[in-house]
Order: structure tokens, then C-alpha cells, then sequence
């Protein structure tokens, strides 16, 4: 977390000094979403089930909500350089054996910089991540409530498009290893808007 502040606090330092010496030239957007990521919560029901030799019933969220504030700097008509900082609420899951249930939540944040190439009303973009996945689990047995929460980081690629127009855009990205880890990827569907 202490990585991702500092980082956040270089970019948006840097975006302060650019943005007044080339106003003129460097965007700044907001966007907002949907993130989809698959929990494999169908895996953790059997291996509980698996590991109780009882029937276990589940719920899952496949999507939740995604923030994300970027800053575009153009070096051609057809190419710009891309730095954003992403924020996804909570995706959660249910379980529930005979005479317990467990839980478990996971949200991520980041940042990220990628190149965007432009053709007409259609961009592509290509990159890297830096993010933090955070989980929180629990399991309550006989009334009694037992919480683990478990923080990783670590680094990935994205890959993504869309279309923009007139200072809008709606686009697609894929993040790869959110939180390093090779099985934690998502997909964000959004909407921004550039000032």
C-alpha cells in the first residue's frame, strides 16, 4: 500500500508541473465502470466440500464497481502516453455448510501507464500495472466469527480499446496478475469523460 501511495503521489505531482507547462496539450479524464473477475468460487465450494464431506451451498458477485483518474499527454496525432490510478470496490462470496458459513471479499487498486494509439475515433492501448489486491475472508462456527485478511502486490500487463469522441470514450481493458498474482485478472467496462 506504502508502494501504490507513493507512486500515486509522483503521478499526480508530475501531472501538476506537466499540466502547467503544456495546458494546452495534456488531458485529464475520469472514468467509471464495471470490473468483472471470475472468484472461482465454484473451486473453493468443492474444496470445502471436499475437505467437510458435507454439501456446500454458494453465491458469488461476478462484477463490481471500478474508479479510475488518468491523465493523457499526446506525442503525435496518433499516440499518446496514458497514466491512471484504478479503484474497484469489493466482489464477495458466500458459503454455507451445515452449522457454518464462510465469506470472502476482494478489492483492488493501482496504478498504471500505457501507450494509447489513435485512429480516427478509435483507440488502442497497451501496458503495465502496479497493483494491490486485498482479501478479507471469514468463517463463522457456532455463533463465533473468525476473520484472516491477506494483502498482495505485485505487477501485470494491460491491453484495452475503444471508442472516443467528442472529450468521451467508452472502452474495454483487460488487466493481467492484478495484484501479481497469475490467477487475479479483470476486466474493466467503462465510461469517461476528458477535461
Amino acid at each position: 500500500m506504502k508502494k501504490i501511495k507513493l507512486i500515486l503521489l509522483v503521478l499526480v505531482i508530475s501531472i501538476t508541473g506537466i499540466k502547467n507547462s503544456i495546458s494546452e496539450e495534456l488531458r485529464m479524464g475520469i472514468e467509471g465502470g464495471l470490473v468483472y473477475a471470475d472468484m472461482r468460487a465454484e473451486d473453493t465450494a468443492q474444496a470445502l466440500a471436499n475437505a467437510s464431506g458435507s454439501t456446500v451451498t454458494y453465491s458469488y458477485d461476478e462484477a463490481t464497481w471500478v474508479g479510475r483518474l488518468f491523465a493523457d499527454m499526446p506525442l503525435s496525432s496518433e499516440m499518446s502516453v496514458e497514466f491512471g490510478f484504478f479503484l474497484t470496490g469489493s466482489l464477495d462470496a458466500t458459503y454455507t455448510i451445515s452449522g457454518a458459513s464462510a465469506t470472502e471479499g476482494y478489492d483492488a487498486r493501482g496504478v498504471d501507464a500505457a501507450a494509447v494509439f489513435k485512429s480516427d475515433d478509435i483507440f488502442f492501448k497497451v501496458g503495465m500495472h502496479r497493483s494491490e489486491l486485498n482479501g478479507v475472508g471469514s468463517i463463522t462456527i457456532g455463533g463465533t466469527k473468525y476473520t484472516v485478511s491477506e494483502t498482495i502486490s505485485g505487477t501485470g500487463y494491460l491491453v484495452g480499446g475503444g471508442f472516443e469522441l467528442d472529450g468521451s470514450r467508452v472502452g474495454l481493458t483487460y488487466y493481467s496478475d492484478v495484484g501479481g498474482d497469475g490467477d487475479s485478472d479483470m476486466t474493466m467496462l467503462y465510461y469517461g469523460v476528458m477535461f
